[in-house]
């Protein structure tokens, strides 16, 4: 047991060590700046550096993301068995790119942190309380808790009693996504929704066994709540996928004893299912979303492949070289962005964040291309014809600027009339902004 827990440490540390000449991007530069400006102790300081709240510095930070990552690799080796099966599983979990978001990138670490939390629950009971209340902090590890019932009955009460302790936090939360960041169209409850949950499955699946696209902004199912609605409804390959994993999940719980292959087929449906897109939370997709119902999916994968060496090397070096070589992304903000754009480049999103950045150093014509490009992928998106009317009154094209904003004004997506009006009217009396 202590050699393979030390192989899992070694190849992670070995595999990550070019993470720590990384800097920050996206999100670690908003909480950089506030962090600096915070006045704490040393020690509260460095809780809310490994929890994820506070920036010191890029090296120290990485650091601690690949460290959190690779106690999560030993935590599955140890919570699912500790056998040759759940070893695998450690290691295919480690280099999944699905999970790179999790495993490099700062911002992430709620995600590995609340999968530890989650199966020190599992393999020591008399803590199995606490890290259940801390993990139930966060809405996934809520969620989550749940299915620990399937691994031990015991654990229905500290189960109940955290769920009841954080069951207002977790509303709040909930609620501030929902009057914040849905339109009309994620609050509806409609049948056509089934559509959206199988495809989503159906590609989260995929993408997990069979990395086809790893990115920071993926395109598909992109705007279904606005622009992008009538082809988010459309059936394609990814729906079918979703059907056969609906499938091949019932037909094990119901016609098979209950074993932990089935534990795991459980913790990756219910990991997964508030991001199928029923209704959507931030981005359609996000590789974040599965870092922690990947767990349950590699532990499935490992005990259909570990009698095979081959098949085994052959899946963890296609994840490992895939991982590898996207890991670089997160060098700093502009390769992010530049990686964003080059592996997903039919995502609208991808070159409007392209755009803001050059708006940021005034680039104000180079913005106007990337806006241009988002455009010609989504043309009935409000944010993008909204930017580009702003950009061109700024370098004083105002024909063509009022053109895009009637265009936009046609395109504001249901429930959010009244921001996007009072943004437009804004405008019309020459207080231009950019949408982000």
């Amino acid at each position: 047991m202590i050699d393979k827990i030390c192989i899992i440490l070694l190849a992670n540390i070995l595999f990550f060590a070019k993470t720590l000449s990384y800097g920050y991007t996206s999100d670690d530069l908003p909480v950089k700046q506030r962090s600096d400006s915070l006045e704490m102790p040393w020690y509260k300081r460095r809780f809310f550096q490994i929890e994820g709240g506070v920036r010191v510095n890029p090296q120290e930070d990485h650091m601690i993301t690949a460290f959190i990552h690779a106690i999560t690799c030993v935590m599955v080796y140890i919570a699912f068995g500790a056998n040759d099966i759940s070893f695998l599983a450690a290691i295919l979990f480690a280099f999944n790119p699905i999970n790179n978001q999790g495993s490099v990138w700062i911002s992430g670490r709620t995600y590995p942190i609340t999968a530890i939390l989650l199966m020190v629950a599992m393999c020591v009971p008399w803590i199995a309380p606490l890290a259940i209340l801390l993990a139930m902090h966060y809405p996934i590890g809520f969620i989550l808790s749940s299915i620990l019932i399937a691994w031990s009955p015991w654990l229905v009460l500290p189960i109940g009693l955290s769920a009841l302790w954080h069951f207002k936090h977790v509303k709040s939360l909930v609620k501030c996504k929902t009057d914040h960041e849905m339109f009309a169209e994620d609050k509806k409850v409609s049948w056509f929704k089934v559509t959206y949950v199988l495809k989503t499955l159906g590609f989260y699946t995929t993408h997990a066994l069979f990395p086809i696209k790893t990115t920071f902004y993926h395109s598909y199912m992109q705007s279904l709540a606005g622009s992008g609605k009538d082809k988010a409804k459309k059936i394609d390959r990814f729906f079918f996928i979703g059907i056969i994993v609906i499938a091949i999940i019932l037909a094990k719980f119901l016609l098979t004893p209950w074993d932990m292959v089935s534990f795991g087929l459980l913790w990756w449906i219910v990991g997964i299912a508030p991001y199928l897109n029923a209704f959507r939370i931030s981005q359609e997709i996000a590789e974040r979303y599965a870092y922690i119902p990947n767990i349950g999916l590699m532990f499935v994968l490992s005990s259909l492949i570990w009698h095979s060496p081959a098949l085994s090397a052959m899946f963890i070096a296609m994840y490992a070289t895939k991982l590898w070589f996207y890991m670089d992304a997160y060098q700093d903000e502009y390769y992010l962005v530049e990686h964003a754009t080059l592996n997903s480049p039919d995502s609208w999103f991808a070159w409007h964040v392209k755009a803001l950045k050059r708006w940021d150093v005034k680039s104000y014509k180079e913005a106007i291309i990337m806006w241009t490009m988002a455009k010609m992928i989504s043309p009935r998106e409000f944010k993008v014809l909204f930017n580009l009317a702003t950009m061109l009154a700024v370098v004083g094209e105002m024909k063509e600027a009022k053109s895009l904003l009637k265009e936009a004004e046609k395109c504001v997506p249901e429930g959010q009339e009244v921001k996007s009006f009072e943004l437009i009217n804004n405008w019309r009396n020459g207080k231009y902004a950019v949408l982000v």
